[in-house]
């Protein structure tokens, strides 16, 4: 015999989600906290030449969201550089492996 999760009032889900939201408040908190507490680096996105429109990176941190100007030095904790730089080079190395694996000659047998 199987057990059939028993179905929830919409009290009770909106109790749940009250609940939910109160952890994501603290969860947000805490990160925020870590954040104002590192170390500040200075970072210099440039701008993108293929989308001129482009002007702020969005870097999240643990539901913070850095809104980054592209083209201009900006001090920020040194988290958020961490992720911009990794993604940076994450996003290079991915563009390298596609550009060479479209230069290569397709050798059929």
């Amino acid at each position: 015999m199987s057990t059939k999760e028993e179905e929830k009032t919409p009290e009770q889900l909106v109790m749940e989600e009250k609940g939910l939201e109160r952890k994501a408040k603290t969860v947000e908190k805490n990160a925020e906290q870590q954040l104002k507490s590192m170390k500040k680096v200075t970072i210099l996105i440039p701008d993108d030449p293929q989308n001129p429109s482009d002007k702020v990176v969005p870097i999240g941190f643990q539901g913070i969201v850095y809104t980054v100007p592209r083209g201009v030095p900006v001090e920020v904790p040194e988290a958020i550089a961490e992720i911009y730089n990794y993604s940076y080079t994450s996003t290079r190395a991915t563009n390298a492996r596609i550009d060479n694996s479209i230069s290569q000659e397709i050798k059929v047998m």
